[in-house]
Formats: structure tokens, C-alpha cells, sequence
């Protein structure tokens, strides 16, 4: 298992842009080295002969079609659903350009 100590805690962090301090870095040490002694102790678990599951529950889930609402229209003919929209362009939500 990998030891967990400060000198990684601030590499991770730097690597995040992270900015912690000394009580979060001990913090941190602590917790991760907790989870990570769980996840050592999972993986010792006997699985032989166990099936894996692709889902926690063994039922079959239930889905509902897909159904277009209509939200209705305010007093100008616009789609109601428009009105909490801080920018509004075609009828549509305005959203900023992704690619140039």
C-alpha cells in the first residue's frame, strides 16, 4: 500500500492548484490514509466464486418513455421557461461561445 504523508499531500495539492494549510495537510493525511487502508481492506475480501453485477440491485428498473412538455407561452408568445434565462437569443437559452 502506498504511504500517504505530507510531502504527497502537497504534491497533490500543488498539482490541483490547491492552496492548503498545515491543518488541512494533517487532516488530509489522516483521512486519506484512512480511506486508503479501506479500500487494502476490500480488496483482501474472498470474492472466488461470487458473480459480478453490473448493477447493486438485482430488479429490472423501470424507465418512463420520454415525453416533450409544453411550458406554455408568456403575453409576447415566448416559451414561459425563458423567463429565469439571464440571456435570451432565438427563443432560446443565449450560452457563450465554446469554439471559435
Amino acid at each position: 500500500m502506498i504511504e500517504v504523508n505530507e510531502a504527497l499531500i502537497r504534491k497533490v495539492a500543488e498539482l490541483s492548484r490547491l492552496e492548503l494549510n498545515d491543518a488541512e495537510i494533517a487532516e488530509y493525511v489522516k483521512s486519506i490514509g484512512d480511506i486508503l487502508k479501506h479500500v487494502d481492506q476490500l480488496s483482501q475480501v474472498n470474492t472466488e466464486g461470487v458473480e459480478p453485477m453490473v448493477y447493486g440491485v438485482d430488479e429490472v428498473l423501470r424507465l418512463r418513455p420520454d415525453q416533450a412538455e409544453d411550458f406554455g407561452k408568456d403575453a409576447q408568445g415566448h416559451p414561459k421557461v425563458l423567463t429565469c434565462a439571464p440571456e435570451v437569443m432565438y427563443d432560446g437559452f443565449k450560452v457563450p461561445q465554446i469554439i471559435g
